[in-house]
C-alpha cells in the first residue's frame, strides 16, 4: 500500500538543473486507510522538542500578529519549505485555528516519504480544509529537507529526491502570494545551494512585507558556543556540504533576493529564530 501511495503522489522530476519550483496543481488529495496512515507517519524528536518554543516565542506573539495587521482578507497564507515529516505543519496549524485564525498552509518537501508522512498527519488530525497536499518543491540544485534532522540518521533524505522543479512560468501564479514562509532546521543540514534556493523562492513568493522565518543553529562572526561548534564538526564529517552557517552569510543571501533582516530571537538549545521581511519596494 505504501508503494501505491508513493506512486500516486510522486511527480516526475524536470530535467532543468537550475529550476527549483513546481506547480501545485498536479497533486491531489488521497484518502488513506487507518493502517496505511499509521504506516506512513514518520517521527522527528527534534521537531517535537522545538515546535512549542517556535510557536510560543515567535509565531504566536510576533509573526502572526504582525501579519494580521496588514491583512486585507483576514487569511494568512503560509509556505513551509523543507517541512520534514509534518510535525510542525499540524502543530502550528492546530494552534492557529484554536486561536481563531483563518490559515492556508502549504507544506513542501522534496523527500517522497516526508510528503506521505505530512499528508497522513494532516488527515489524522482532520486539518485537510486548512492544509494543502504536500508538494515536492526542490530548493536549488540539490534540494533540502528537514528529514535529515529527524527520522534518518544516515542523512540521506532527499539525496534521490522525487520532487519536481519548473521554470518561472510554472509558479508565476504564486508570486507575491504568501504572507509567511517558514524553514526550520534545513540550512545547516543541506548544501549551501539549498539556502540560495530558499532565498530565491521566498523572494519571489512572499508578498511585499511578508516574513521569512528561519530556525536553527548559527555562527556569528565565524564562531559559536562550543556545543554548536562540535555540532558543526559532526555535520561536516557526515557531509562536507553541510555545516552550521554564519548568520552574516545567510543575511547576505537573503538580501540579494529583496529580504532584509527584521530581528532574531534567542531560542532554547542555542538556536535562533531569524526573521526576514520582504522589502516593500521589491517587484
Amino acid at each position: 500500500m505504501a508503494k501505491l501511495l508513493k506512486s500516486l503522489y510522486i511527480a516526475q522530476a524536470t530535467s532543468s538543473a537550475v529550476a527549483f519550483l513546481p506547480k501545485f496543481s498536479i497533486l491531489t488529495p488521497l484518502r488513506m486507510t487507518s493502517s496505511s496512515r499509521i504506516a506512513a507517519i514518520l517521527e522527528s524528536p527534534s521537531a517535537e522538542r522545538n515546535k512549542g518554543p517556535i510557536y510560543d516565542m515567535a509565531l504566536g506573539p510576533k509573526v502572526f500578529p504582525t501579519l494580521m495587521e496588514n491583512n486585507d482578507d483576514n487569511k494568512i497564507r503560509v509556505l513551509e519549505l523543507a517541512a520534514g515529516c509534518g510535525v510542525h505543519s499540524t502543530y502550528f496549524v492546530s494552534r492557529a485555528l484554536a486561536e481563531g485564525m483563518n490559515i492556508e498552509w502549504h507544506p513542501s518537501d522534496p523527500d517522497p516519504e516526508a510528503r506521505l508522512s505530512i499528508d497522513a498527519r494532516v488527515e489524522k488530525d482532520s486539518l485537510v480544509d486548512s492544509v494543502r497536499t504536500a508538494n515536492g518543491w526542490i530548493l536549488g540544485k540539490a534540494g533540502g529537507t528537514a528529514c535529515n534532522d529527524g527520522h534518518r540518521d544516515k542523512g540521506d533524505a532527499g539525496a534521490n529526491n522525487n520532487g519536481i522543479g519548473g521554470v518561472e512560468a510554472d509558479y508565476s501564479q504564486y508570486h507575491n502570494y504568501f504572507d509567511l514562509v517558514t524553514n526550520i532546521n534545513m540550512i545547516h543540514i543541506s548544501p549551501w545551494e539549498a539556502t540560495i534556493g530558499l532565498m530565491e523562492c521566498a523572494g519571489k513568493t512572499l508578498r511585499k512585507g511578508g516574513i521569512l522565518l528561519c530556525y536553527g543553529p548559527y555562527k556569528k562572526g565565524g564562531t559559536a558556543v562550543e556545543s554548536n561548534l562540535a555540532f558543526d564538526r559532526s555535520l561536516r564529517s557526515r557531509d562536507s556540504r553541510w555545516g552550521v552557517r554564519n548568520l552574516e552569510d545567510v543575511i547576505d543571501a537573503a538580501k540579494k533576493e529583496g529580504l532584509t533582516l527584521d530581528s532574531y530571537i534567542e531560542m532554547p538549545s542555542n538556536n535562533l529564530t531569524v526573521l526576514f521581511r520582504k522589502e516593500t519596494s521589491t517587484n
